[in-house]
This record gives C-alpha cells, sequence and structure tokens, in this order.
C-alpha cells in the first residue's frame, strides 16, 4: 500500500491531544505488562462488542504511529521487501545519487539490476544509513580525541 499526499491530514488540537494520550497510555500500559496478546475491545451505542487480541509488539508499533501523527511528523510504512530505484536511495540517504551509484559499484550496498536500472532493498539502504551513522560518530569521536590531544580543550 502506498500512502500518497492525498492521504496526508491535519489535526485539530484536540485531536492531536488524544492520539498523543493515546499513545503516551498504550506505552505505559505495554511498558508494564508481560502478556503475549492484548485484547481492544470496542462496544458500539448499541451495545455490541467487538474483541480483537493482537501481540503487544503491534500496540507498540501502533503507539509510535500514534505519537507521530500527534505531533503532525511525515512517516512511511513500508514492506521490508520493497525496492527503491537509486534516486529514491539517495534522497533517503540524504546524498548525491552518482555518490550512492559509486557506493553500490563499490560493494557497500547490495543491489540488483533490472535492464539497465539499479534497484535497492529498502533494509539494505536502512543498513547502510545506519553504518554511514556509526562512521560519522567514529570520525567525531576521534576528532575530538585528536583535539584533546593538542590541548584543544584547555582554557
Amino acid at each position: 500500500m502506498t500512502i500518497t499526499v492525498s492521504d496526508r491530514f491535519e489535526l485539530t488540537n484536540d485531536q492531536a491531544a488524544l492520539l498523543a494520550d493515546a499513545s503516551r497510555l498504550m506505552g505505559e500500559a505495554l511498558d508494564r505488562s508481560r502478556a503475549a496478546r492484548v485484547a481492544l475491545v470496542e462496544e458500539s451505542d448499541s451495545g455490541d462488542v467487538a474483541r480483537i487480541e493482537v501481540p503487544p509488539a503491534t500496540l507498540r508499533v501502533l503507539s509510535r504511529v500514534l505519537a507521530m501523527m500527534a505531533s503532525q511528523q511525515v512517516f512511511l510504512l513500508y514492506p521490508a521487501q520493497t525496492e527503491l530505484t537509486t534516486k529514491q536511495a539517495a534522497d533517503m540517504l540524504g546524498v548525491s545519487r552518482p555518490y550512492l551509484i559509486g557506493r553500490l559499484e563499490a560493494g557497500d550496498v547490495p543491489f540488483r539490476k533490472v535492464g539497465r536500472h539499479r534497484r535497492i532493498r529498502m533494509d539494505d539502504v536502512l543498513r547502510y544509513k545506519e553504518s554511514m551513522r556509526d562512521a560519522r560518530k567514529t570520525a567525531l569521536d576521534d576528532l575530538v580525541a585528536q583535539s584533546e590531544a593538542l590541548g584543544g580543550y584547555d582554557l
């Protein structure tokens, strides 16, 4: 399922507060629970009761989605097997398309070719994004260590 621009909606302050409260309450309940399943119950005005049981992990995801909706954040839900074009992957990584293609050809990120076009799995893009973040953190830690060694923080 793809969510398009027309699927976006604006929340009133009351609706956003309701979603934030629901997210908080769900999170608190799940933090205290050791249950294998959680039952959701709906009671209609006519007295009909509907009950569905879901795993707690499902409610944790729903709680996070509600929190993002409450704060008007944009988010994407995608199947694990989703494949991206090089442009989509580069946009997600915050790099240029030529840079990404260089990383693909260097073997840093797995991909497959469909005709002459490259396709990259979403989970591989996210894994590479995590490795980029780790490399950045290591480089910054090294820079701080070098600066400390040179007395850059001495007053």
